[in-house]
């Protein structure tokens, strides 16, 4: 008999959490490697505040979805190493709830990231990034990516080239709402007061791109991990 679908959520993030916890083995490899990419970004541009308040936007979403990308290759793959994932898929737990428990905690991970990142960007540029909408706008797309990369985590965690195949297809797969979401982002940070319409359409595309992904993931992550 399965556990009911969101009591298996939230044991799955609250282990996630625990174990983020007593390890740092995500958030500290994403934010480690966030400030190595601020900070080599800001010495490329030879510090040109003129520079880096043009393109902060991009470098912005560039470091987030490269964090991303090993946030989830750490909190999935080892999963894998330690066969916590094979455990996970003979609990009696519905499959779908691991896919939404595993796209909570990521999220967890990586906006406590961001906020740091809102933070440093703040002080490098002296633009607004520190703002309610573009936290949203984060979070919104990050949903998104995130949803997309527990799905392909799962199709390449079994592969010994899963560090190199992750990157190669969910790069392309989140194309869509990365763009949409830093086009969102630059148009907050240079008119924090900008009227709905000139980012309706950005915002819009993230919250299909967000609905589209989950429910793909939730009704394919079965299949996925069987195979």
């Amino acid at each position: 008999m399965n556990l009911p679908f969101w009591q298996s959520v939230a044991t799955i993030v609250w282990k996630d959490l625990r174990l983020e916890r007593n390890t740092g083995r995500t958030v500290s490899v994403m934010l480690f490697f966030s400030l190595a990419a601020v900070i080599t970004f800001n010495l490329a541009l030879q510090g040109d505040l003129a520079a880096v308040r043009n393109v902060g936007s991009g470098l912005l979403w560039v470091t987030i979805v490269l964090a991303g990308t090993l946030g989830l290759n750490r909190s999935i793959g080892s999963e894998q190493e330690n066969q916590a994932l094979d455990g996970l898929l003979i609990a009696p737990i519905h499959r779908a709830a691991i896919y939404v428990g595993k796209v909570i905690s990521v999220t967890i991970f990586t906006a406590v990231l961001e906020v740091l990142l809102l933070f440093l960007f703040f002080i490098f540029t002296n633009r607004p990034f520190l703002q309610p909408a573009v936290l949203g706008v984060l979070l919104l797309g990050t949903v998104g990516y995130v949803g997309a990369g527990v799905l392909v985590t799962a199709m390449t965690v079994q592969t010994r080239a899963r560090d190199v195949l992750l990157p190669v297809l969910l790069l392309p797969l989140t194309l869509p709402v990365v763009l949409a979401a830093a086009s969102a982002t630059a148009v907050l940070v240079s008119r924090p007061d900008a009227a709905w319409s000139e980012i309706g359409f950005a915002v819009s595309l993230v919250v299909f791109y967000d609905v589209l992904i989950l429910v793909s993931g939730f009704f394919t992550f079965q299949f996925v991990v069987e195979q």
